[in-house]
């Protein structure tokens, strides 16, 4: 299958909640976000893995795994997720997909089809700083926030990076008009320079600690 497979995790026990799961890394992004790890994977031009031996060992590892993830990168980029979710599919693993939200109408295709058992969605920053964050407009992105608050098919998590660009007053404002309704917010810390402390976080967490039923916060 030509599709661009830059890396593959074997295991993983944080990308997919309480499961032990592989993940999947699809090479291409449309967002420029200053802080990506993955900033190696999102020009490549060409499959840096084939589709067929990552399955192939998938097939053999699958006793000891509960799940897959497809991440990025930006998997909804990608022409042949359809068919790389189906073939996944077939291994009775769980999905989930990882997704910056840009691509509202794959995202909903892949639900609405059964293709996927959890989303997780990137919500970066609140819309006045999104585009100088991400290079992007904001706009898909809300829409596909709204579609997976209002579809019962699948569990899902929104996801913030807490990029030092972002204050708590930016947090808040996310909280309130974008976050609140959502049934689970993941608040990650930032690994780059000038990145806020532990205590800084937590601190930061409490003050939208209502703004959806869990908020969690990964990596401290």
């Amino acid at each position: 299958m030509p599709i661009k497979i830059a890396g593959w995790q074997k295991l993983s026990l944080i990308d997919y909640p309480d499961k032990m799961a592989a993940v999947i890394f699809l090479a291409g992004c449309n967002m420029r976000c200053h802080y990506c790890h993955n900033r190696h994977i999102l020009t490549v031009q060409a499959n840096q893995l084939s589709f067929d031996e990552v399955l192939s060992e998938l097939c053999q590892r699958k006793a000891w795994l509960d799940a897959v993830v497809v991440s990025g990168g930006e998997p909804t980029l990608s022409p042949n997720l359809i068919p790389l979710l189906q073939s996944l599919r077939s291994l009775g693993l769980l999905i989930k997909l990882d997704t910056n939200g840009t691509r509202p109408a794959v995202v909903r295709q892949v639900i609405e089809a059964g293709l996927v058992d959890y989303v997780a969605l990137d919500v970066k920053a609140p819309p006045r700083k999104h585009l100088a964050i991400t290079g992007m407009s904001m706009e898909p992105v809300l829409a596909t926030v709204k579609y997976l608050k209002s579809q019962k098919r699948v569990p899902y998590m929104l996801r913030t990076t807490l990029t030092p660009r972002l204050t708590t007053s930016d947090l808040l404002e996310m909280g309130h008009s974008i976050i609140k309704g959502a049934s689970c917010w993941q608040i990650q810390q930032c690994r780059t320079i000038g990145a806020y402390s532990d205590a800084e976080i937590r601190a930061m967490v409490v003050t939208v600690k209502n703004c959806a039923p869990h908020v969690v916060v990964k990596g401290l």
